[in-house]
This record gives C-alpha cells, structure tokens and sequence, in this order.
C-alpha cells in the first residue's frame, strides 16, 4: 500500500465511522426519545380525560339527586362524592408521575438530537468528526442532568411547605394576630 492510498482508506473509515454513528447512536436515539415524548404526551392526554370524565360524571351524579327522593337522593350524592375523590386521585397521581415534564425532556433532547442529526448529515468528510460527537454526547448528558432537577423539584415539593414571610408592618397592623415565635 502506498502513501498515496493511505488517506482514502482513512477518509473512507471515517465516512464508514460516519454512518455507523449516524445510525447506530443518532437515529436509535432519536427514535427512543420521539417514542418516549410520545409516549407521555399519550399518558397526559389520557389522565386528562379520565379525570375530566370522573368529573363529568360526578356532575351527573349531583344533578341526578336533585330529581331523586330518599335512598335514590343519598345514593347520587355517594356516587357524586366518590367520583369526585376519584378524579382527584387521578389528578395527584398525574402529578406525581409528572407526564407533562417528561413529555417536556423528552421532548426537548428529541428536537436537540434532530437539530444535531442534521448538522451531522450536513457536515462532509472534512468535518472535526470530535467536536460534532460532542455536541451530541452533550445532548445526552443534559438531559441526563435533568433528572437530578426532576428529583430535587420532587424532593422540594414534597418537603413541608413553609411559613410565608410577613410584611414587616403587618404586626404593627394587626396587633394580636401575629405573635412572635422566636420569643
């Protein structure tokens, strides 16, 4: 093999380099995070309208013990309060699982990933192949970050909620309402 071979061999393992990571780390990716944003959007949709259906119902059932007497009466008014207490599960555990964020992450590496896949595809042979990784390793790596912020916003909100700060006149105010604790 002479010198002069050397580069097209090189140049053509880049370009098979090139391809493999276009397809193999790119695109699977891209699928996985279009598949999942996907996914939670679906989930969000759905706890939405099995809450709003709970509500809907519950409505009805309130309605419907208006023209009912007795046992009938007591029976809607259940059925109203147990259908209400429903959807508000239904809304605390939507909440909980947090199908809007995810949807949100998600979501937003799938659009960074794009954005990243076509400068990848757009950049030729002659490209830093090192600095175009990186910015889609970089893509990984934050929203793997945002997980950690998804814990900690769960771990805040969780935490008991503290006392509002009051003015600095709302004593001299409302003398007797606020006393002072520290005391």
């Amino acid at each position: 093999m002479s010198d002069r071979d050397r580069p097209v061999e090189a140049s053509g393992r880049e370009a098979s380099f090139r391809a493999l990571y276009r397809e193999l780390r790119i695109a699977d990716q891209q699928a996985f995070y279009h598949a999942r944003a996907d996914e939670y959007a679906a989930a969000h949709r759905q706890a939405l309208m099995a809450r709003n259906l709970l509500l809907f119902l519950s409505a009805l059932a309130g309605v419907a013990g208006q023209f009912a007497a007795g046992t009938g009466r007591a029976a809607c008014g259940v059925a109203a309060a147990v259908l209400a207490a429903l959807a508000g599960a239904m809304t605390g555990f939507e909440a909980l699982i947090g199908f809007a964020q995810l949807e949100k992450l998600y979501g937003d590496a799938a659009l960074n990933l794009d954005a990243a896949a076509i400068d990848w595809d757009a950049a030729g042979p002659g490209a830093d192949v090192t600095a175009e990784m990186d910015r889609i390793e970089q893509i990984f790596r934050t929203e793997n970050g945002q997980w950690g912020q998804l814990l900690v916003e769960k771990e805040e909100s969780a935490a008991s909620p503290e006392e509002p700060a009051l003015p600095a006149d709302a004593a001299e105010k409302s003398p007797g309402l606020y006393t002072d604790k520290s005391s």
